[in-house]
């Protein structure tokens, strides 16, 4: 190739716009790739949001849930110690009672033939012996 040929050639190439448009079109394609990975990202940040916004209002309806959950057995706790505290003072009402009973009896009737209390009172009621009464 002659040296006119080559200068020719450079010319057509750079003067003609060639040259800038072979550039153009690589920066063009590299900022076209930048956006479509910045869309992506945007894509995926904006699906992480909706998932976490999700997740919040999850959390929000658990925690409601738990504290009417928690109201609802303090409520039953309260009224369950309230009736635990009853049973007691009957039972030891009643203790007393057949206690007394049983003295009476015992005073009233020497000798006398006193049934045995229910098993889960024996050690809380002593029946006096015949033994124990001249």
């Amino acid at each position: 190739m002659s040296s006119e040929a080559i200068v020719t050639l450079l010319v057509a190439i750079f003067g003609g716009g060639t040259a800038a448009a072979i550039i153009q079109g690589v920066v063009s394609h590299k900022k076209g790739v930048r956006d479509s990975d910045v869309a992506e990202d945007q894509n995926a940040l904006q699906g992480y949001k909706d998932l976490a916004a999700e997740y919040k209002t999850d959390l929000a309806d658990l925690k409601r849930e738990m504290r009417e959950t928690q109201k609802a057995n303090t409520e039953r706790f309260t009224r369950i110690e309230a009736e635990l505290s009853q049973e007691r003072s009957t039972r030891w009402a009643a203790v007393q009672y057949a206690r007394d009973l049983v003295s009476l009896i015992s005073r009233l009737l020497p000798g006398a033939s006193i049934p045995a209390p229910p098993e889960s009172l024996v050690d809380h009621i002593i029946i006096p012996s015949r033994e124990d009464h001249p």
